[in-house]
């Protein structure tokens, strides 16, 4: 396995302790943050929403969310048992609030849930899931009448450009569109290196 592949694995599923580190690195990049904060302001959080991010990484959003939410709920959904412990120890006191409930699982077999959300987003994780059609509508069915996904990508691969950003970004809308979202729109935020594209539906 080439060195590239192998970093990639451990920013894909973080796990042991090279994954701890992939999980400190991604709290505390500057473009990461920029991007959580950019995609929370697309949300329009209201204080009762209850809100699912699916891959929480080391938990950053969540932690800010969590400050806007008084008496809704965020529940997150990650693959990685490392991710999991790293972001439940950033968020324990929310945890300990119930205001947060933090899941390892995947965006393949989401579990049910007692309630609908009112938003649903995911920041660069769309890219490691496959059957992505499904995966959308299975999102969709899981959102309250006028509820909101997001889906937030900025490319980070070799040789990326602005012109592949919005090139993702049209396919993004496209597989909204095709799994029955209404409202679909685009938004561009210009990022160094590269542009970072949200696309967003309305159910």
């Amino acid at each position: 396995m080439s060195l590239r592949k192998w970093i990639k694995g451990n920013f894909e599923n973080p796990r042991g302790l090279f994954g701890r580190l992939a999980g400190h690195i991604m709290a505390n990049r500057s473009s990461n943050r920029e991007r959580i904060d950019w995609t929370i302001s697309l949300l329009d959080i209201q204080p009762g929403d209850r809100i699912l991010e699916i891959g929480f990484g080391s938990g950053v959003s969540i932690q800010k969310l969590s400050g806007k939410i008084t008496g809704g709920r965020i529940i997150g959904i990650d693959h990685s048992e490392t991710m999991v412990r790293q972001a439940s120890r950033r968020n324990a006191d929310a945890i300990r609030d119930s205001r947060v409930e933090l899941i390892r699982g995947s965006a393949d077999d989401l579990p049910s849930f007692e309630e609908p959300f009112e938003k649903i987003f995911m920041i660069n994780a769309i890219q490691f899931m496959d059957e992505k059609e499904t995966i959308l509508q299975n999102m969709r069915n899981l959102l309250k009448p006028g509820g909101t996904l997001a889906i937030t990508f900025q490319p980070r691969s070799k040789g990326a450009s602005d012109q592949a950003a919005s090139e993702i970004g049209q396919k993004l809308v496209q597989a909204l569109l095709d799994a029955g979202y209404s409202g679909v729109r685009l938004e561009t935020k210009a990022m160094k290196p590269v542009n970072c594209v949200c696309a967003l539906g309305r159910v």
